[in-house]
């Protein structure tokens, strides 16, 4: 099991929004993090659609996070970017035969339920804090 490169790299983004408590250009956050600073447009884009940034455009525009640090859980990063079932059955039952039966799925669903819960108590506030 893998954190995405979406994941990673919106989190950082989102920590470095956090960090810098201001407006901030795609230029200058892909100089500090080491990304391409197109990448980092398409994934504020799809946190801006979440309501997890907020821009402005123009001369001096850029991105700026839309709630306080202790509000942004990583859940809500991870739900804006990835699909966080762990297997195809936790999403549609109906695409597994076994699945009402399945000892396994049992198991699946109760690290998928972990993993939220964890991701749901951590914000970017306890990144920045670390």
């Amino acid at each position: 099991m893998r954190v995405s490169t979406k994941l990673r790299y919106s989190s950082r983004l989102l920590v470095a929004l956090a960090r810098a408590r201001e407006v901030i250009n795609t230029t200058e956050l892909g100089k500090e993090l080491d990304v391409s600073p197109l990448y980092l447009r398409s994934l504020a884009v799809s946190l801006e659609e979440k309501g997890l940034v907020k821009s402005i455009r123009g001369a001096k525009g850029g991105y700026f996070l839309a709630k306080p640090p202790s509000e942004i859980s990583l859940l809500d990063i991870a739900e804006t970017l990835e699909n966080l079932n762990l297997v195809p059955c936790l999403e549609d039952p109906s695409v597994c035969p076994f699945a009402p039966t399945c000892k396994t799925r049992k198991v699946w669903l109760k690290l998928k339920n972990c993993i939220e819960e964890f991701l749901r108590e951590t914000t970017l506030e306890d990144l920045l804090e670390d």
